[in-house]
């Protein structure tokens, strides 16, 4: 229901309204944050009564022991109309005309306000410290007390080194550890908590910021932010003054040593486009409002192995380029393929998670590719077992299916021609060198030739051979195979490659973080569409609106709060150890 509310306040002759709406299936009344319509009066209960909707009209039910009158009536519930007056402690309610889209309207007015009451209260009250001799001697009291007992027993203990470093193996200490506690600065996060006795660890002297070489003894091979060399200016020397403590702080327990804030990365990220063009880097904002959209790193040029980042969500799409030709749409049929004994198949058919979760293993032939494809070729004599020629050797295949049908001439092959399977005579002196071998006769390399062509036909054709998976290396990406076995038979040395390159990515995110297993309640169609994408060039990757759905900043309340490092990290390992500028700063 939702209820028109308006707060009375009188003071003289003048009168102040303020109205609001309170939405909920039942408006709860009373001191508590939780109620709907809060009444702050300190004698008025958490929860004293509740509004409810009936036909008509509303309802007003009585909570706990407070009273409750309706028109001069104590009730513990009651249909309420216009113009009725309640009674709620010190409140007094009016019931208004319910106004357009509303399911009823009240006026609340402190009737019977606190001041004068209080003011008996404490009139005959015997307590404060105004009556036990006065605040500033109380004040100035506790505070000697505080600076004796935490500042200078310690002061004295430590620094006449009455009390000995702490050890995890170090018998109890003559001094109390108590004394030792009183500079208790938090709890140790669960990564230091190991050497948490030794506080000279950290601190190389009393009073002094720890010094970087502190966290280097431990993080010498921690990695860089960026790359080592490049031309940032004034925002590269500020990101080499940093200090390890500017973005790490010690004793917050389990919150860890690691700053969330947004704001910290934001300082630099928020302008970098003017201060720094050299590294590339669009500004952002904030998260998700500032934030730019997503940029994928896609194979520019599989052969090369050279990748471009592209922005998703452009018009037209952008596109990976694998070399491969594949369709998630139709691998994702739904029913499967009843007719070649295949059940219906699913994501994770193909895409195993690597033990991390962050991402999955590399797509291979072997491991997701050759149960359902097997490369055999049952009507073609071919010389391995089940007619199956092998993957991942263009060349190989060739050179293979032509020294097969060689040796079934020189073995007497039924179709071959006559007498090639006679031995060439060769005489010669004893112990004189022999000559070159003679050359086969014309008709058996037309013979070998023509029967490679034929099998070999088969083999690259682009219904069940290379090319219905494999873009050549031909014009437009065509295996040419007429034109392509017309010079590669006979098979030699230098004979080129005719599939081209393949290059599959496994992260199309690099510069970011995503943890599948943090996501394994939702289906994969969540965020991919796989069943609509028709080619292997389609980036399946979702962009920033997905994330949206669920992700918010980092003081959201209805969504997943996120911050930078939710997606980002700051040291990158593959960018080389952090040098500092100064390695021992203080």
């Amino acid at each position: 229901m939702e209820v028109e509310v308006t707060f009375l306040t009188r003071r003289g002759a003048a009168v102040m309204r303020r109205s609001q709406r309170a939405s909920a299936p039942r408006i709860g009344l009373g001191r508590g944050t939780d109620n709907q319509v809060p009444l702050a009066d300190i004698r008025v209960g958490l929860h004293v009564a509740t509004l409810s909707p009936r036909a008509g009209g509303m309802s007003i039910e009585k909570l706990g022991a407070a009273s409750l009158l309706v028109n001069g009536h104590s009730v513990e519930n009651a249909s309420i109309a216009p113009g009725d007056e309640i009674l709620l402690g010190p409140y007094r309610i009016e019931v208004l005309e319910t106004p357009e889209g509303c399911d009823g309207a009240i006026q609340i007015e402190l009737a019977q306000p606190l001041g004068p009451a209080l003011e008996r209260v404490t009139a005959g009250a015997r307590i404060g410290l105004e009556r036990g001799g006065g605040k500033r001697i109380y004040a100035w009291t506790g505070f000697l007390l505080v600076a004796v007992i935490a500042l200078g027993a310690p002061l004295v203990i430590f620094g006449g080194k009455l009390m000995p470093p702490w050890h995890r193996d170090n018998a109890a200490p003559a001094v109390p550890v108590a004394i030792g506690q009183i500079w208790d600065t938090g709890e140790f996060s669960n990564a230091h908590r190991f050497f948490a006795a030794d506080c000279a660890t950290c601190h190389q002297g009393a009073f002094q910021r720890v010094a970087d070489n502190a966290c280097l003894a431990c993080h010498a091979k921690v990695g860089d932010h960026v790359e080592h060399g490049m031309p940032l200016g004034a925002v590269g020397e500020r990101l080499s003054s940093l200090r390890c403590i500017s973005c790490h702080t010690e004793h917050r327990g389990i919150q860890g040593s690691v700053i969330h804030t947004a704001g910290l990365c934001l300082d630099c990220h928020r302008n970098l486009a003017e201060t720094a063009p050299a590294a590339g880097v669009k500004d952002i904002g904030g998260f998700p409002a500032g934030h730019p959209q997503f940029r994928a790193t896609v194979v520019a040029d599989a052969a090369g192995k050279t990748t471009a980042r592209v922005e998703l969500g452009t018009n037209p799409p952008p596109l990976d380029h694998p070399g491969l030709k594949f369709s998630h749409a139709a691998h994702l049929k739904a029913g499967g393929f009843p007719a070649l004994g295949y059940k219906e198949m699913v994501c994770a058919d193909c895409h195993v998670p690597e033990s991390s979760g962050q991402s999955f293993l590399p797509i291979t032939y072997k491991n997701q590719c050759e149960r359902c494809h097997e490369l055999t070729f049952d009507k073609v004599a071919l010389p391995w077992p089940g007619a199956k020629v092998p993957h991942g050797d263009d060349i190989g295949i060739i050179a293979a299916v032509w020294n097969y049908y060689a040796g079934l001439a020189l073995q007497g092959a039924r179709d071959a021609p006559r007498g090639l399977a006679e031995p060439l005579a060769d005489r010669r002196g004893v112990g004189s060198p022999g000559g070159p071998p003679a050359a086969p006769p014309a008709e058996a390399v037309a013979w070998v030739t023509d029967k490679s062509k034929t099998a070999l036909g088969i083999v690259l054709d682009d219904k069940r051979g290379c090319a219905y998976c494999h873009f050549g290396n031909g014009a437009n990406g065509i295996i040419d195979s007429a034109k392509l076995l017309a010079s590669a038979l006979p098979p030699r040395g230098d004979q080129p490659r005719f599939i081209a390159p393949v290059e599959l990515r496994t992260r199309f995110l690099p510069q970011a973080r995503f943890d599948h297993t943090q996501h394994r309640g939702m289906q994969c169609t969540d965020c991919h569409a796989s069943r609509e994408a028709q080619i292997s060039g389609e980036i399946l990757i979702p962009g920033i609106e997905t994330c949206v759905k669920c992700h918010g900043t980092e003081n959201a309340e209805l969504r997943a709060q996120s911050t930078c490092i939710t997606c980002h990290v700051f040291h990158r390992s593959e960018r080389g150890p952090m040098r500092m500028s100064q390695e021992t700063r203080q």
